[in-house]
Order: structure tokens, then sequence, then C-alpha cells
């Protein structure tokens, strides 16, 4: 069998889309009927460690842009019995830039028009600020053979805006990301807070100027919490990267504010850079509470069973976490700077109760990502 993946990243500076990846390998390693041959559409050089982590499968990386490759990306997507498309999780949007969304509705209608079978894995769908974009995103969704959502907005948005489409709810599939958590050894005689702190937040977005509209200064909220926390005996603070890009001129890196910031705060604990998302989140897991700016980051914490606060900036993070009933969340959008700093507080000195309803998620997770195994053996 030859199956197509097509919006996944293997080596990538953000440990979330590779956490999606390596995810969605498991998922066919454990749903697989025969021997299976992958196709991965993109313009990468490397597939990082896939390869070494899973040695069943036999890859092949198909170029998307370069004119000389086009007619054997078209050729290899004809070769496929099915192609699974993610989107990075949450790029089925145009928030983040319209020409970008555009380039790659193109080669989604290209998988779907020449392969066997075209299917949408669980991810965000929208939002769409141009409804040009947005025609042309519906249209393809509609002639999807199978479309997952992975939160309850974005199977609520599919209902409303593309009629006949009978999208399944799903969870990230993040939640299914292996992880060791005795790689890292820490010290347990105080409380272990893990703040993840978003390059992309504290740089106002990526074209700046308060690209995701919160409503209060960032790096005033982050500031604020290192203040109070830093200095109270308690707490390890532990500075945790999950996006780590080493080129100077990166315009989407975690890793160069937080050295800043333990620079800052020098009783602060820098963890190194990881070099998969199975160290990161093993890392992680190690924590009692952990705040989180990347919703990935975040899934690693909740599904490794830490008590978890997600600081929302996209309708992806209450997508996501309304699955669960999951009240813990700070609201960059709407919650004022005042409000955040007390929320996240109030959370973080109740951590334990927290674990409690994480854990008792947790096992929910489980099952449904079970049910997702067999889901997908259906498709192959």
């Amino acid at each position: 069998m030859k199956v197509g993946l097509l919006g996944f990243e293997f080596v990538s500076p953000n440990k979330g889309c590779e956490a999606l990846s390596y995810s969605f390998l498991n998922i066919l390693k454990r749903a697989k009927k025969s021997e299976i041959e992958i196709y991965v559409f993109s313009n990468i050089k490397s597939l990082g460690m896939s390869e070494k982590k899973f040695p069943e499968f036999k890859f092949t990386i198909v170029p998307l842009k370069v004119k000389d490759y086009r007619m054997r990306t078209i050729r290899a997507f004809m070769d496929c019995d099915c192609v699974f498309d993610i989107t990075m999780g949450d790029s089925f949007s145009d928030i983040y830039s319209k020409k970008y969304c555009i380039g790659l509705i193109r080669y989604k209608r290209i998988a779907e028009f020449f392969a066997k079978k075209y299917i949408l894995l669980p991810q965000t769908y929208g939002p769409f600020t141009d409804k040009k974009i947005e025609c042309m995103a519906m249209n393809v969704i509609k002639r999807a053979d199978e479309v997952y959502a992975r939160d309850p907005l974005s199977k609520e948005y599919l209902e409303n805006n593309c009629k006949n489409v009978k999208a399944k709810l799903f969870i990230d599939l993040a939640f299914m990301l292996p992880y060791e958590k005795e790689k890292y050894k820490m010290n347990h005689e105080k409380i272990n807070l893990g703040l993840n702190i978003s390059g992309l937040l504290w740089r106002g977005g990526f074209i700046r100027g308060n690209q995701f509209e919160l409503k209060f200064s960032y790096k005033e909220y982050i500031n604020e919490l290192l203040n109070r926390y830093c200095h109270d005996n308690r707490y390890n603070v532990h500075l945790i990267p999950h996006v780590i890009d080493q080129d100077n001129d990166a315009y989407d890196d975690d890793y160069k504010i937080l050295k800043l910031l333990n620079k800052k705060y020098p009783n602060t604990v820098l963890a190194l850079p990881f070099k998969n998302p199975i160290e990161a989140k093993s890392y992680i897991s190690n924590m009692d509470c952990f705040l989180g700016g990347r919703l990935h980051s975040t899934i690693a914490a909740f599904s490794s069973g830490v008590a978890t606060i997600p600081f929302s900036y996209s309708r992806k993070f209450e997508g996501l976490y309304n699955l669960f009933e999951y009240q813990y969340l700070i609201h960059g959008r709407t919650d004022s700077l005042l409000l955040s700093i007390e929320k996240s507080i109030n959370y973080i000195e109740n951590y334990r109760e927290i674990t409690k309803r994480v854990v008792e998620y947790k096992k929910v997770n489980d099952i449904k990502m079970d049910q997702f195994v067999t889901e997908i053996a259906k498709v192959l």
C-alpha cells in the first residue's frame, strides 16, 4: 500500500508540527494491515529521526515546488492509495497569511484530484477572513473522502458552512505522541513550574503589531509571573521552548527569548534545545504545573498528566479544550491583564486539584485514540 502524507513537517523548529508527524506514524504502525510505502509530499531534505524510529516503513520524499518535479509530484499522487492531509494542524486558515493559505489549497486540490482517496485528518478549520479563500477551502473539504475535526468548534463551523459534509470529531493526534519521563532527572523537593513562553506572541505575531489582537501586553504578563514565582522559594521555574530556530534572523523562535529571560531572572532553569518533540514532551512531563503559549506544548503537558494552563491567542485553544469542558485557560483575546494574572496565580496555586482533573481526562483520551486507530485501519 502506498500512503501519501501532505501538510506534515518532520524537521521543523516547531516541535508541535513535528509531534503530529511522529504521532501519525505511530497510528499508521498500529493500524496497518499490510506493508506501507510512504510518500512525504514536502520540500524538506530530511525526515529527521522518523526513519530510525519507524524502520517498518519505506519513505520517499516528493518535492512540491520545483517546476522540474511537477510531473513527478502528480505521478506520485496518482500512485497513492490514499493521501492523508493534516495542514500542520492549524494552518487550514488565512489568519497567518492569505498567500500562504492559497498555496496550501493549491496542493490540496491536486492531491484530491489525482489520489485514489483524500483524507483530511483531525485539524482546525478556519477562521477565514477572506470570503474568496473560504469558498476555495470549502470546495476542497466537500470533495474529501473523509473529514475529521479535532475540536467541536471546527466541526460546528463545517456543519454551518460546508453543507452535506459529515465531519467526524476526534482529538488532536499529538495526544498520542510517546514520551520518556525518566530521560530527565528533576529536583522534586520544590514545585516544578514550567513556562513555555511563545516567541511569536512576544514579538507580536508574524507581522508584528499585535497580530493576534491580545487585550494586553504579553511581555508584561510574562514578566509579572516571573517576578512573582522566581522569588517564591516553593518553586523551581523552568523556561521551556517548543519552537526552536537557532538562526539569528528567525521570525519564529522561543529559545532566544528564553535565553534573555534566563539572564534577567538567573534563578530560572533554562531547558536546553530539544532535538525532537519526544524530548520536549519527556521534559514537560516532569513538571508539576505547566503554562504554555504554544498549543502543542500544552497538549504535551495535558496528555502526560500535568496540570496545564493554556494561554489562548486563537480559537483553536478553546476549540480543543472545550472538547473536555476544561476551564483552566487564559483567554488572551478577551481577558484583561489583571484578570489573566489573577487566574494564572489561582490555577498555579491550585495545581494539585487541576492535576486530578487532567489525570481523569487522560483516561478518556487513551480510549479516543484507540478509536481513531480503528478508524484509520478502516480507511486503509
